[in-house]
């Protein structure tokens, strides 16, 4: 599989983070889409990565348990992401990416 260029991957990374955003995928989605079309690894080579142990990282990839914001971070953090903050009613969160999208463009 072809290594995708910065700018391949900051554009899938920004298309999964607004589906993440507005509800059409979970974070174990995210961070499975992730690791294997970004890092192209193995769910063992990347547990290895991030010092997290594989089932750790299948747990989270098929959302079930309840990991720490610690292990959660460790895990996102080689995509440039960290645990965060947000609403979770799709319409506001919708709302805030609008406002956002505005203030930029303005």
């Amino acid at each position: 599989m072809k290594k995708p260029s910065p700018s391949e991957r900051e554009a899938l990374l920004i298309s999964l983070l607004m589906q993440l955003f507005t509800g059409e995928i979970t974070e174990g989605q995210l961070l499975r889409t992730l690791r294997k079309d970004l890092l192209n690894m193995s769910q063992t080579d990347c547990a290895a990565l991030v010092k997290v142990s594989r089932r750790t990282l299948s747990d989270v990839e098929r959302d079930i348990g309840s990991p720490s914001l610690n292990v959660l971070n460790a895990i996102f953090r080689p995509f440039g992401l960290k645990a965060g903050l947000l609403p979770r009613n799709p319409a506001l969160m919708k709302k805030l990416l609008a406002e956002d999208i505005n203030s930029h463009s303005s």
